[in-house]
C-alpha cells in the first residue's frame, strides 16, 4: 500500500515575487469597491449555506482562498493586515488592505530600482512613525453631536438611519459606557440602556419575582457574596433571623444554589415575609471572580468562601455590603446606587482602566473589561436592530457595528481633519524629512502614492475620477477637502477621521510592505 504524500513546491525569485503579488492585489481589488461612503457589497456564496453580502475588508479576506500556491500566500498575508488591525481597533480593515497594496507595490519597484532592501525597510519603517506623529498632531477631540453623527453615517456607509442610533446610543452610554450591538428578533430597533451595576441572571430567579410585572425591587437591601455553592443556609439561620427580625431585604449572590437552600428561602419568603433573594453570580471562568470582586467594591461586601478563608459560618454583619436599589426580572438584575468606600472604587476603575491600556489584540477581553469599567461609571447601552430580510439584518449589523466602533475610538483618540484626504495631506507635510537623495526621493514618492489611494478609492465609488479629485485637492489650501457625499469642496473640520483606526490602518500596511518586499522565495505543499 502507497501512503500519499505532500509534494513540497518551491517558486524562486520572480516566480514567487510576481504570485505574491497577484495575490495581495486580486485580495484589495476585491475589497476596494466596498470602500467610503459610496461603497458597494461583496457577495460570498458557498455551497449549502446561503449567500452573505460582506462589506468589511476583514470579512472578505476571511472568504478568499486560492488554489495555486503563491497567490494563496499573497492572499493569507493580506488576511492577516486585516485580521490584525480587525483586532487592536475594530475598524479600518478595508483601508488598511488598500494601503498595504499600494506601499507593497511602491516599495517593490524601489528594489527592483537597485535600492539596498535593509536600508529602504529600515527607512519606510522610520519615515511611517514620523507620519503617525504628524497625525497626532493633527487630531482634535470631537464632541458636538452633529461632528459624531456625521462620523458615524460615513462609518455606516452614507446610512444616516444607523448613524443617528448609534450617536444617539453612544451619548445615553456616557464617556466610559458601552454599545453592544445585537440582531433583534423582529424588523423594529430596539435600545436598553442599563444603569449601575447590571448583569444577565443565568438562573430562573422567577419565584421570588413579583407574580403582576415580573420583576422584584429591594429597597436598601443587604448585600451578601459568597464564592462557591450554597447548598444550605443551616449555617447562616442566626443572621436570616437578624435580618427577618430588623425588616431589611438581602440580595445574596454565590455560584450556585442548592435546592434544600432553595427551599429554605421560598418558605421564609411565603411563610414569614422574608426578603432574601438568590442571584447566581455572573460571567464564566475567570471572569466571574472579577465580577464577584467588583460588586463586592461596588457595594463595600466582603466575599465569602473557602478560597478566601471563610465561611457562612463566620458571618459578620459587617462583612455584609449595601446599595440604594436592587431591580430583578427574569433576565437581568441591577445593582443600583452601591454604598462602597468611594477610593476603593475610584482604584478599581483605574485598574480596570490599565487592563483595557493593557489588552491590545484580544478584542473579547477588551470589550469584556470596557463593560466592567461601564458599570461603575457609565451605562451600558444595548442596541438590537432588526431587518425585512436576512441580507439585510446582516448588513445593518456589519454597519452598526463599524459606526460604534468608529465613535469609541474618535472618544478615545479624537479625529484628524480631512477626511479621506487626511493621510495624503500629513504625508505631504512630511515629505521634507525624507532628504534629497535617491531613497528619500523614492520614498516621497512610495508614501505619496499609497496616501492618496483612500480619495482616490471613496471618489473612485462615487462614480468619480479619483485621480482627478486627488490632484484637485493636493492644489487646495489645507482648511479644505474633498467630501465624496456632497461631491464638492467642505471645510476639512467637517469631514472628521477618527485618529485610532488611521493610526492603525497605516501601521499595519506599512509593517506588511517592508516585511513583505524582502521575500525571494515561496515554500507551499
Amino acid at each position: 500500500m502507497t501512503r500519499k504524500q505532500a509534494v513540497t513546491r518551491v517558486l524562486a525569485r520572480n516566480d514567487a515575487k510576481i504570485s505574491f503579488l497577484e495575490g495581495a492585489d486580486t485580495v484589495a481589488r476585491l475589497v476596494a469597491p466596498t470602500f467610503g461612503p459610496s461603497g458597494r457589497a461583496v457577495l460570498s456564496s458557498r455551497q449549502h449555506i446561503a449567500p452573505v453580502l460582506l462589506r468589511s475588508g476583514y470579512a472578505i479576506t476571511s472568504e478568499v482562498e486560492f488554489e495555486a500556491f503563491g497567490l494563496r500566500a499573497g492572499a493569507a498575508a493580506m488576511r492577516q493586515v486585516a485580521i490584525d488591525v480587525h483586532a487592536e481597533v475594530g475598524d479600518g480593515t478595508t483601508l488598511a488592505l488598500l494601503l498595504a497594496r499600494e506601499f507593497l507595490f511602491g516599495l517593490n519597484i524601489c528594489v527592483e530600482s537597485g535600492i539596498s532592501v535593509p536600508r529602504l525597510h529600515d527607512a519606510v519603517l522610520s519615515h511611517v512613525e514620523r507620519l503617525v506623529a504628524e497625525l497626532e498632531v493633527a487630531s482634535v477631540p470631537v464632541s458636538d453631536a452633529a461632528a459624531l453623527e456625521r462620523i458615524a453615517t460615513r462609518a455606516a456607509g452614507g446610512d444616516a438611519a444607523i448613524g443617528a442610533i448609534i450617536r444617539a446610543a453612544h451619548e445615553a452610554a456616557g464617556a466610559d459606557g458601552v454599545v453592544l450591538v445585537e440582531a433583534s428578533h423582529g424588523a423594529r430597533d430596539e435600545t436598553t440602556v442599563e444603569a449601575g451595576m447590571t448583569f444577565a441572571q443565568a438562573w430562573p430567579a422567577h419565584p421570588f419575582l413579583e407574580a403582576g410585572d415580573g420583576r422584584l425591587v429591594l429597597s436598601n437591601p443587604l448585600i451578601l457574596l459568597h464564592q462557591g455553592a450554597i447548598e444550605s443556609f443551616d449555617e447562616m439561620a442566626r443572621i436570616l433571623e437578624m435580618i427577618a427580625q430588623s425588616g431589611k431585604e438581602l440580595l445574596v449572590v454565590a455560584d450556585r444554589f442548592g435546592p434544600e437552600a432553595v427551599a429554605t428561602l421560598r418558605a421564609n419568603r411565603e411563610e414569614r415575609g422574608l426578603k432574601v433573594v438568590p442571584m447566581v453570580a455572573a460571567g464564566t471562568g475567570p471572569w466571574r471572580g472579577r465580577l464577584l470582586e467588583d460588586l463586592a467594591v461596588w457595594t463595600g461586601s466582603t466575599i465569602i468562601g473557602d478560597t478566601v478563608g471563610s465561611s457562612l459560618r463566620g458571618l459578620r454583619p459587617a462583612m455584609l455590603g449595601r446599595a440604594g436599589r436592587v431591580e430583578m426580572t427574569r433576565h437581568v438584575v441591577s445593582v443600583i446606587d452601591g454604598r462602597g468606600e468611594t477610593a476603593a472604587i475610584a482604584a478599581r476603575c483605574a485598574g480596570i482602566r490599565q487592563s483595557i491600556e493593557e489588552e491590545r489584540y484580544l478584542s473579547f477581553d477588551r470589550e469584556q473589561h470596557q463593560r466592567r469599567l461601564a458599570r461603575f461609571v457609565a451605562n451600558v447601552v444595548t442596541l438590537r436592530l432588526g431587518g425585512r430580510s436576512s441580507a439585510e439584518l446582516a448588513l445593518r449589523l456589519e454597519a452598526a457595528k463599524a459606526a460604534s466602533t468608529v465613535l469609541r475610538a474618535v472618544a478615545a483618540e479624537g479625529a484628524v481633519p480631512g477626511g479621506p484626504a487626511a493621510l495624503s495631506r500629513a504625508a505631504a507635510r512630511c515629505a521634507g524629512s525624507l532628504g534629497e537623495d535617491p531613497l528619500g526621493r523614492a520614498l516621497a514618492r512610495v508614501f505619496r502614492d499609497a496616501t492618496r489611494v483612500p480619495l482616490i478609492a471613496a471618489a473612485d465609488n462615487a462614480g468619480l475620477e479619483g485621480r482627478s479629485v486627488a490632484y484637485q485637492i493636493e492644489n487646495e489650501p489645507e482648511n479644505v477637502t474633498f467630501d465624496v457625499e456632497t461631491r464638492g469642496l467642505v471645510p476639512a473640520g467637517d469631514a472628521l477621521e477618527p485618529r485610532r483606526v488611521l493610526i492603525a490602518a497605516l501601521r499595519a500596511a506599512v509593517s506588511f510592505a517592508a516585511s513583505a518586499v524582502t521575500i525571494d522565495h515561496l515554500i507551499g505543499r
